[in-house]
């Protein structure tokens, strides 16, 4: 039996629902309300979300509401989200911060001026979300103090979340070789946090920059062979590990790419096998070259990706094969590939993704 799925609502019933007595069917309304906000003739829905960051009794419905006017695109609810912010109870303070974060302009004065009262709230969810909103509002000269007083922060979510603010806002470019020592020094502290997550966050930033302990310790998180907390960190440590040919986690890739006996397959097993070509293994190599000749279509196309990704030069032959008999898909992701091999470079889509991702963002209490 196939389970039931109920349809998207329409405007009518997405704004009944958002009435209704139950805070679980409001709460159900608002995913609507936010695609619905997004279209034409959408105000109503965008006026039916702020009225419910207003008014709703239920502080979930609150929150859930001011997150979806950020989904919703609707820079008009931004009055409501600075009011809820410096007013509101924490939970929806925290998806204001977001949501404000999301949807002012750049140097917005009431929203950096409450993204900082933020900054300096005793609650440490609301300093995690104003440190993400005010690298996305500030200039890299006016953050950089608020990410330096986070990086030493009582709590680790904080100073985690200030690393990567610190790697995507000011070391990605920003940062001038008079300040990049200051920087180099606060994360060499961080190395010894309590926190493996800090640890980790901070040696993935020191490890291009030649320092030693920084790799030793992605090495040895690799190699323990348990997942990391945070996915996107594994994922930045495994495409690390290949180009700065780090060959002792090699162990920890192995187990990422093919499992065991014991264990089930990696999420990230095919950056696994794709670092560890890379790194010249022969068992990723034969997997991926094999591969080019699966009847599966979705492995070939994977190892099509892998194949440019690792650079792999004996993979040549059939990726030109493939460019002149395959299927149209097929042809351009095998041009692709020997366009890789030809620049040695590595293919777009790998690396971590430059955006502070809403699933980190808005982990809710634990945030």
């Amino acid at each position: 039996m196939y389970p039931w799925s109920p349809l998207p609502r329409n405007a009518g019933a997405a704004l009944r629902d958002a009435s209704d007595t139950k805070s679980h069917v409001r709460l159900s309304a608002i995913a609507d309300l936010a695609r619905l906000g997004r279209g034409e003739g959408g105000e109503a829905c965008v006026a039916r979300l702020i009225e419910l960051v207003e008014r709703d009794a239920d502080v979930e419905v609150r929150a859930s509401a001011a997150l979806a006017l950020a989904d919703a695109e609707a820079p008009s609810a931004l009055p409501a989200l600075l009011s809820a912010a410096s007013w509101g109870p924490p939970r929806l303070r925290q998806m204001a911060l977001v949501a404000i974060g999301e949807l002012a302009p750049a140097g917005d004065d009431a929203a950096v001026a409450a993204v900082r009262s933020a900054l300096q709230s005793d609650a440490p969810a609301l300093r995690f979300q104003a440190l993400v909103a005010a690298g996305r509002l500030l200039t890299p000269a006016e953050l950089a103090p608020c990410v330096e007083s986070a990086l030493s922060d009582p709590q680790s979510k904080v100073r985690y979340i200030a690393c990567r603010v610190l790697e995507e806002r000011i070391l990605d470019g920003a940062a001038d070789e008079t300040t990049l020592p200051v920087w180099q020094a606060a994360l060499e502290r961080l190395l010894a946090d309590v926190e493996e997550d800090v640890r980790l966050a901070a040696a993935l930033l020191l490890a291009r920059r030649g320092s030693k302990a920084a790799r030793d310790l992605i090495v040895g998180a690799l190699n323990r062979r348990r997942s990391f907390s945070q996915p996107e960190d594994e994922q930045a440590a495994i495409e690390l590990c290949a180009e700065l040919r780090l060959d002792a986690a090699r162990p920890g890739l192995r187990a990422r790419a093919f499992g065991g006996a014991f264990s089930g397959s990696s999420p990230l097993a095919f950056q696994a096998r794709v670092a560890l070509a890379r790194l010249g293994d022969a068992r990723a190599c034969r997997y991926i070259l094999r591969g080019l000749s699966s009847w599966s279509r979705t492995t070939r196309a994977q190892c099509v990706v892998a194949a440019g990704l690792a650079r792999l030069e004996q993979a040549r032959p059939r990726l030109l094969e493939m460019r002149r008999r395959g299927g149209e898909l097929e042809r351009k992701s095998a041009g692709e590939a020997l366009l890789a091999l030809d620049r040695r470079i590595i293919a777009p889509g790998c690396g971590r993704d430059p955006a502070l991702t809403k699933a980190v963002e808005t982990q809710g209490d634990g945030y």
